[in-house]
């Protein structure tokens, strides 16, 4: 079997405060709000449509976000200019988002900012000059 798809239709979150994530994703980070649903929302984030669902009653009021535990460990978008991650770890200071300030990935020596939703989803702005560093990270990890 081959999977045919013509890439990310959309990536589904769930938050535990379906307010408190509009006014982060909306308000705080600038992407733009698509539609409200009953129970959702769905948000422009760089081109990539993310849903962002409330938990239901099934959930324990105490469950959060864990990288550690199996399924989503973080998200991270492209940025081909690492020169504005200093500007967005201000922004991110200035607006109380917490963050681990700008990195450097020790295997590609690439640079990077993490930061965190208000649930604790991992977000990361990961500089690659081009598409084709892209496409070599992706053959890397096929060979793997």
């Amino acid at each position: 079997m081959k999977l045919n798809a013509n890439g990310l239709s959309h990536l589904g979150l769930r938050v535990t405060n379906l307010a408190r994530a509009k006014h982060f994703y909306v308000d705080t980070l600038g992407c733009q709000l698509v539609r409200e649903t009953d129970g959702g929302i769905l948000v422009n984030v760089s081109g990539m449509v993310v849903a962002l669902y409330e938990t239901d009653s099934s959930s324990s009021s105490y469950d959060h976000f864990d990288p550690f535990r199996v399924g989503l460990d973080h998200l991270a978008l492209a940025v081909e200019d690492p020169s504005i991650l200093e500007g967005l770890k201000r922004d991110l200071d200035a607006a109380g988002v917490r963050n681990h300030g700008v990195e450097e990935d020790p295997e590609t020596h690439s640079k990077y900012i993490s930061f965190y939703d208000p649930d604790g989803i991992a977000w990361e702005l990961y500089s690659i000059s081009t598409r084709s560093e892209v496409s070599e990270l992706v053959t890397e990890n096929d060979e793997k």
